[in-house]
């Protein structure tokens, strides 16, 4: 049986607006703007700074994103 995994994931507006606090290691991904934050099981959604992912998307999709 193939293993799905599903990241969290919504729009920057919607994040914002439930301000939730990420279990530690989770990550919550913005889809309008691409970026992403990592929880740490007590800080809100918008006390979280993004994460330094630079450059991730050329190297998976050759910049697509």
């Amino acid at each position: 049986m193939a293993v799905q995994i599903q990241l969290r994931n919504d729009t920057a507006a919607n994040w914002t607006s439930a301000d939730p606090v990420l279990a530690q290691g989770e990550m919550g991904i913005e889809r309008d703007t691409g970026k992403v934050k990592l929880g740490d099981g007590v800080t809100t959604w918008s006390g979280l700074d993004y994460a330094p992912l630079t450059g991730v998307a050329e190297e998976i999709d050759g910049g697509s994103a």
